[in-house]
């Protein structure tokens, strides 16, 4: 229940989320490039260990890691106990280096690591935080000040090699899987080039290279057909006999594939016509079990002494392994690692075709933007390993929503997009969104588990006036933000106001930001009353925004933007700044109330880690005792309250400022926190407060709810009092304390200090 009012709650910085996400790929992006590099590097290398160093610092650089170690297994029974020595490490700047040297004699066993032994070798990747680890394997770790650590084996010639570690010293990290993947192709590049290496250092003499290199030596005749002269005897690893091969010297372009052949000649022309000196040019050979391989040929032609042309040599390399890495590499950049389904960037490329072609007449299209509904409960609830297959089992639907000529992406988390081609009007686009709808709403079993979800849906139209890709994926979300926020499982399609809204609340913020510094926002107070004596005990601290073009403005007009873009923690912080000088300033006048009263935001409260030194410094510079201020949560913030929040609050309760739960009944309430928070005073809602007169349910919950707080030790404040009668009940049920528009409407500082003179007039003639 929490996790579904917390989103509900959270439309609006979810809306921010959703437009950021548009963004959020090129963390996987900048990784997959620097992979891109690393394999030019690896497999071209002379030296490995100056290419892993490189290789080292540029994933380190791209991942964002703090260190990146290469360790290889020692020989030996190294395999055995995990005896290991440094290859090499990168450090990122102002990372210390470990202090302590690597000794030769050391195992993982010695350090505490033995449990990751039959892990690696099985191929796992390991990924672990410092806290989570064992007594002396954190101790390790804390040592060289790492908080997280991610490992991944390498295998060479189906053999454990060594071991590829990424350190994040600086805080904890999490990876995903599509990051996860990818470090798994770097792991077969790194053997790769071992393997590579390996080779290189047996090679002890010309002979080996010639018999043992995986690289031919050829030459041809320099008229065609290009007959073969010479191929060295290692071309029997690919089921060829090398005498077999020059007996029919015309023959050796059928083995190679026939739309290369013609790829081939011209390169080959090229260099006997003078027009290159060397070509290089990859393509692929049947081998005689009639599998094929990739090779690369480099050749330049051989001349005589007078200059004459009388052959083309050069050598033949197998890249079988190295294609192979690139295609994955390719895969990986274009699709979701999780669901197989298109990514972020290759939709967006697409769609930038899609509106190239709208433009010069093609029919047009429409865009739909999806957001499985509450699938944080499903990861909070059933882990995120049942969360990972709902995704998938999502995505296999959704493909069997579609044409064969429209796009599916996930562009990652819950969020999905679909291209829908030939979208004429919104009535296709609309059936479509049902058709999802309909099939997505079908209960899923998984791992036993049977999984409900919903889907909210965005659609925008294709039409003359939009910019570019970027401009419909908005306007898309735009919608969607709409279907969810009025409810979700259902669509919505973009209109003209979603823009306008949006463009208002962009301006907002940008205003937000310059208000305190222009001395735009004002503290107004409603008085709290005894209702039966009619004495004030207490305001409340209510803001109010003097906007420079709207005029006054109400708290819900803008806070729950300042909430979504970051500004509510200087606002908080200026009411209760602004709140204790003014309680200082009726106490210099003898007029101060029993306590002030100042609304806490969720995102203040979760956001400002020092929200309790905060309220220390105002509370001293301005001398105020702690009591004299209350601070009001509401209850659905309360329901969010996790461990590191219970922190915070706790601190707060420390300094002795009065606590206070806003809003009561409005959320899912429970005894426990209740229990937990041990409160001074609920407040009941107004919407209780106002169906008094008309709803009897209203009456029994505003009565249980006072008789709860009075057994637990709390007073009780009725907000919303607007009429006579509903403060006459609230007296008879024994509630204390009420504040609304019928005891006093909120007014500025200016006019409450009158009404507290007033009252301290009334309270010295009634003592003396």
């Amino acid at each position: 229940m929490a996790g579904r009012l917390k989103r509900q709650q959270g439309a609006p910085e979810e809306a921010t989320r959703n437009s950021l996400g548009i963004v959020a790929a090129l963390r996987r992006d900048v990784l997959l490039e620097a992979l891109a590099d690393a394999a030019k590097d690896l497999l071209h290398t002379t030296d490995l260990h100056e290419s892993l160093c490189k290789v080292a610092e540029r994933l380190g650089v791209a991942t964002g890691v703090d260190r990146v170690h290469v360790f290889q297994l020692l020989d030996g029974d190294g395999a055995q106990d995990g005896k290991i020595s440094w290859h090499c490490m990168w450090c990122a700047p102002n990372i210390e280096v470990p202090e302590f040297e690597p000794e030769l004699e050391r195992t993982m066993i010695d350090v505490g690591l033995g449990p990751w032994l039959p892990r690696l070798k099985r191929g796992e990747q390991i990924v672990s935080h410092t806290l989570d680890l064992e007594d002396s394997a954190r101790r390790l770790f804390e040592a060289m000040q790492v908080k997280s650590v991610v490992c991944v084996p390498v295998f060479v010639d189906g053999s454990w090699w060594g071991t590829i570690g990424f350190d994040n010293c600086c805080s904890e990290r999490e990876w995903l899987p599509a990051e996860c993947a990818t470090l798994t192709t770097l792991s077969e590049l790194v053997a790769a080039a071992v393997a590579r290496s390996r080779w290189q250092a047996n090679l002890a003499d010309a002979k080996q290279i010639v018999e043992r290199s995986p690289t031919l030596l050829y030459r041809v005749k320099p008229d065609e057909p290009y007959s073969l002269t010479y191929i060295s005897e290692n071309v029997r690893q690919y089921g060829y006999e090398p005498d077999a091969l020059l007996a029919k010297p015309n023959g050796w372009l059928d083995l190679v594939e026939e739309d290369y052949v013609p790829i081939l000649k011209d390169e080959i022309k090229a260099l006997c016509s003078g027009r290159s000196e060397r070509i290089r040019v990859e393509f692929p050979l049947r081998q005689a079990d009639g599998s094929r391989v990739w090779l690369e040929g480099s050749g330049y032609p051989r001349r005589d002494e007078n200059n004459r042309l009388v052959a083309i040599e050069g050598t033949v390399t197998d890249v079988t392994e190295r294609k192979a890495a690139a295609e994955q590499i390719a895969r990986l950049a274009r699709s979701d690692a999780l669901t197989g389904l298109t990514n972020r960037a290759t939709f967006v490329e697409r769609l930038r075709l899609s509106v190239a072609r709208a433009k010069r007449g093609a029919p047009p299209f429409a865009v739909l933007y999806l957001d499985l509904d509450h699938f944080k409960d499903v990861n909070d609830t059933l882990g995120h390993s049942v969360g990972d297959a709902l995704l998938q089992a999502v995505a296999i639907r959704l493909r069997s929503c579609v044409r064969e000529t429209d796009l599916v992406a996930r562009f990652g988390g819950d969020e999905f997009a679909i291209l829908q081609e030939d979208a004429a009007d919104a009535g296709r686009a609309e059936q479509l969104a049902a058709k999802i709808s309909k099939a997505l709403n079908v209960p899923y079993t998984i791992n036993g588990n049977h999984v409900w979800t919903t889907v909210s849906i965005g659609i925008a139209l294709y039409t003359k006036e939009i910019e570019g890709p970027e401009n419909l994926l908005i306007k898309a979300d735009l919608a969607l933000y709409r279907a969810k926020e009025e409810g979700r499982n259902q669509f919505r399609l973009h209109m003209a106001e979603f823009d306008r809204e949006m463009l208002e609340r962009v301006t907002l913020c940008d205003e937000l930001r310059l208000a305190i510094e222009r001395k735009e926002f004002e503290l107004y107070y409603q008085p709290q009353y005894e209702l039966a004596s009619g004495r004030i005990v207490g305001v409340e601290a209510l803001i109010r925004w003097h906007h420079p073009e709207r005029g006054l403005l109400l708290p819900r007009a803008f806070i729950p933007v300042a909430e979504t873009s970051g500004s509510i923690l200087d606002i908080g912080s200026w009411m209760i700044a602004r709140a204790c000088e003014q309680i200082a300033e009726w106490r210099d006048e003898a007029v101060e109330p029993e306590c002030v009263a100042v609304n806490l935001s969720a995102a203040q409260f979760k956001l400002a880690s020092g929200l309790d030194s905060l309220i220390g410094e105002c509370l001293t510079r301005y001398e105020i005792e702690p009591p004299r201020l209350e601070l009001e949560l509401t209850e659905s913030m309360l329901m969010e309250t996790t461990a590191k929040h219970m922190e915070a609050f706790e601190r707060v309760r420390q300094i002795g400022v009065r606590l206070a739960i806003d809003d009561f009944g409005t959320g899912y309430s429970s005894l426990d926190y209740l229990r937990s928070f041990r409160v001074h005073r609920l407040k009941i809602d107004r919407r209780f407060i106002a169906d008094l007169a008309d709803n009897v349910d209203a009456a029994k919950i505003v009565l249980a709810t006072i008789g709860l707080a009075h057994e637990l030790g709390m007073e009780v404040v009725a907000e919303g009092v607007e009429t006579k009668e509903q403060s006459e009940f609230l007296l008879s049920a024994g509630c204390e304390l009420g504040q609304g528009n019928y005891l006093h409407k909120p007014v500025p500082a200016q006019k409450i200090t009158s009404l507290l003179r007033r009252e301290a007039r009334k309270a010295k003639r009634a003592r003396s």
